[in-house]
C-alpha cells in the first residue's frame, strides 16, 4: 500500500474504537519496509489521541524486523522529543537490542517518570546482576509509586531469566513491602513475590484486562510472613 493510501486508512482507524479496524490498519502499515513508510510509521508514534491505536502502532514496529530495528538505532542518536525517546527505549528493549540496555541504564535516573518507567521494563527484560541494584534503588527510593510498581515487576522479569538471583530479588522486595504505602505499588510488589516464591497470597492478576483483585491487606500479611520465614 502506498503512503497516500496509508494516510487515508489511518484517518479511518483513528476515528474508530474497534480493534479489527485498528488491526487491519497496522497489518497494512507493516506490509512495506520502504524507507518513507518506516518514517511515516515512526511519525505516527507522536499521535496518541487514540490510545489503543497508538499502542498497536507502536507494537507493530517490532514486526518490521531488521529494517525497523536499524531505523530505531539511528533515530536514538538524534531524537530530542522525550516521549519518542521513551518509545525508542521501549521498542529496542522489546527487540533485545544491546542499545536498549544502554539506554535503560542511562534513563533509570531520568527526571522524566516515563523514561524511568520504561527503563525499569527494559532492565527487567535485558538486565544482568549489576542492574538489580538499579531496580532496587527505584523500588525503594523513587518518589513516584507508578515507577516503584514497575520496578517490582521488573525484578520478577529478572527472576525469569536469572533464577539464581532469587535471594537478592526477594530481599529487595521485602524491604519495599515493609515501607510501601501506595496500594497499587503494593499490589505489584506482592504479585512479584508470589511469582518468585511460587506461592499464592490471595492476589490474582488478569494480564489481558490489566486488573489485580483480592484483599491487599490480607495478602500483605501472608506475604510478609512468608518472607520472614526465609530469615534475615
Amino acid at each position: 500500500m502506498d503512503l497516500a493510501s496509508l494516510q487515508k486508512e489511518y484517518a479511518i482507524a483513528k476515528a474508530s474504537d474497534r480493534f479489527p479496524v485498528h488491526k487491519r490498519f497496522t497489518k497494512e502499515l507493516i506490509s512495506s519496509n520502504d524507507a518513507d513508510v518506516i518514517r511515516y510509521h515512526y511519525a505516527l508514534l507522536s499521535d496518541r489521541e487514540n490510545a489503543r491505536l497508538y499502542q498497536l502502532v507502536r507494537a507493530a514496529f517490532i514486526e518490521r524486523g531488521e529494517p525497523g530495528e536499524a531505523f530505531l538505532v539511528r533515530r536514538a542518536a538524534e531524537e530530542t522529543d522525550q516521549a519518542l525517546r521513551a518509545d525508542i527505549l521501549h521498542l529496542l528493549g522489546r527487540l533485545r537490542n544491546p542499545l536498549g540496555l544502554k539506554l535503560a541504564r542511562d534513563a533509570i535516573n531520568s527526571d522524566d517518570r516515563e523514561m524511568r518507567h520504561r527503563a525499569c521494563y527494559v532492565l527487567g527484560w535485558m538486565g544482568d546482576d549489576e542492574d538489580i541494584d538499579l531496580l532496587r534503588d527505584r523500588l525503594l527510593k523513587d518518589l513516584d509509586p507508578y515507577v516503584r510498581g514497575t520496578a517490582a515487576t521488573a525484578l520478577r522479569q529478572v527472576w525469569f531469566r536469572l533464577p539464581a538471583a532469587k535471594p537478592r530479588l526477594l530481599k529487595a522486595l521485602r524491604e519495599a513491602l515493609e515501607g510501601e504505602e501506595n496500594s497499587e505499588a503494593l499490589k505489584l510488589i506482592i504479585l512479584s513475590v508470589q511469582t518468585i516464591m511460587e506461592k499464592r497470597f490471595g492476589l490474582r492478576e488478569n494480564i489481558e484486562e490489566r486488573t489485580i483483585t483480592g484483599d491487599v491487606d490480607a495478602a500483605k500479611k501472608k506475604c510478609s510472613q512468608a518472607l520472614a520465614r526465609l530469615g534475615p
